[in-house]
């Protein structure tokens, strides 16, 4: 029997480049593992001759197997290591198998160049900007006493984008220095694209994005959930504003409210304005972080960091169980 593959041109499976018949023995193994057979699949450095977004799709597709039937593979690419859990990965050396002790250890045997501040790390948060990640270490810090252990260890490491577009980009960057990646966005067009695009592209699964969404609003950042008593009086000294003026009330996302302030009190908002304010709240709400948690998230509006650190707290334990 002859298997025919269209690709563009329709041909016998043989006269296919590796990649595709790789991809289609795979795809085989996977048709006959839904039928309830039992199956030990074999796959050596299966990523070979694979277009790059090819390979995360492949990847994926391993995983689900693995979830059923026991899949042994050989691989140098480090998107097909196991991050949470370093001991399931036989490293072989010397004519002799054993478990990886550390993603450190398969980071130097694999020559991944991992920069200074994520050589220790296993999980990497990733937020849009700097002002997110100076408010957000203090706070999931008070809120659990193991991402506040992480933190300091280095083990997590929170990261900015500096633009949700870059997204998908950051991510692949992070895998291939073998590090676990959550992304904490901004509930607006901009971050749900991003978050879109990295799930299509296999880049990161649904559970592993989580958006700052407030009840009432229909696009918010993390700005909205802290209680502007914080840092209302060190706004209004350092710009000459004040925040108890009705353009600030509302329901849309705290950039375009502060915006409105600012240009109806006769003052200039620009993109470096506008990071400058945000560094200025982000360091208003870390330093009020360490007196009370409470003061600082507004109740209605905090349950998305609730979620966020029950998130990173299981995914933490599973790499530690």
């Amino acid at each position: 029997m002859k298997v025919f593959i269209d690709d563009g041109t329709s041909t016998t499976l043989e006269t296919k480049g590796d990649g595709v018949q790789s991809l289609a023995a795979i795809g085989l193994l996977r048709g006959l593992s839904e039928h309830g057979r039992n199956t030990i699949l074999a796959l050596e450095e299966p990523e070979s001759h694979l277009h790059p977004g090819a390979i995360h799709r492949l990847r994926d597709v391993v995983f689900e197997l693995s979830a059923k039937h026991q899949v042994v593979l050989t691989t140098h690419c480090p998107l097909f290591v196991d991050r949470v859990r370093p001991s399931t990965n036989i490293i072989v050396s010397d004519n002799k198998a054993r478990p990886a002790s550390s993603v450190q250890e398969i980071r130097e045997l694999l020559g991944v160049r991992a920069s200074d501040n994520l050589r220790h790390a296993t999980f990497v948060l990733l937020v849009e900007g700097t002002s997110d990640c100076i408010a957000l270490a203090p706070i999931l810090s008070m809120c659990s006493s193991k991402l506040a252990s992480a933190i300091r260890s280095g083990t997590l490491v929170i990261q900015p984008l500096f633009g949700a577009s870059k997204l998908s980009g950051k991510v692949s960057e992070l895998h291939l220095s073998l590090c676990n990646v959550h992304a904490y966005l901004d509930h607006d067009d901009e971050g749900r694209r991003a978050g879109d695009v990295a799930i299509q592209e296999s880049q990161l699964k649904h559970h592993e994005i989580h958006y700052v969404t407030c009840n009432g609003m229909s696009q918010s950042e993390l700005e909205d959930v802290f209680a502007a008593d914080v840092y209302g009086e060190i706004v209004a000294t350092k710009y000459g504003i004040s925040l108890q003026h009705k353009q600030f009330r509302g329901n849309e996302k705290w950039a375009h409210r502060m915006r409105n302030v600012f240009l109806s009190q006769g003052k200039t908002w620009n993109p470096k304005v506008a990071e400058e304010v945000k560094s200025t709240v982000a360091s208003s709400v870390a330093e009020a972080v360490a007196r009370k948690l409470a003061d600082v998230l507004i109740p209605q509006k905090r349950n998305s960091i609730d979620a966020l650190v029950a998130a990173l707290d299981l995914r933490l334990s599973m790499a530690a169980g």
